[in-house]
């Protein structure tokens, strides 16, 4: 099963500040509303995702390892 991309973003909350956490919020938003409506990720979300996996890699390499590499699908795929 595929991770959730709302699941990356909510992990790297803790690690980013100012206006990386302002578009972190604000794409973690835009993330549930897609996996509730089944819709796909619109490119800055995935954006978002791929640079919140870069930091978990570096800050939480632990959570980074369980969830792997972004690779996404519809949401409820």
């Amino acid at each position: 099963m595929t991770t959730c991309a709302s699941s990356y973003l909510y992990q790297v909350q803790a690690f980013v500040f100012g206006d990386d956490a302002a578009a972190i919020e604000t794409a973690l938003a835009a993330a549930k509303g897609c996996e509730a409506a089944g819709d796909p990720y619109p490119e800055r979300v995935l954006e978002q995702v791929r640079a919140a996996y870069a930091v978990l890699e570096v800050d939480a390499p632990e959570v980074a390892a369980d969830f792997g590499p972004p690779a996404f699908e519809a949401p409820g795929s």
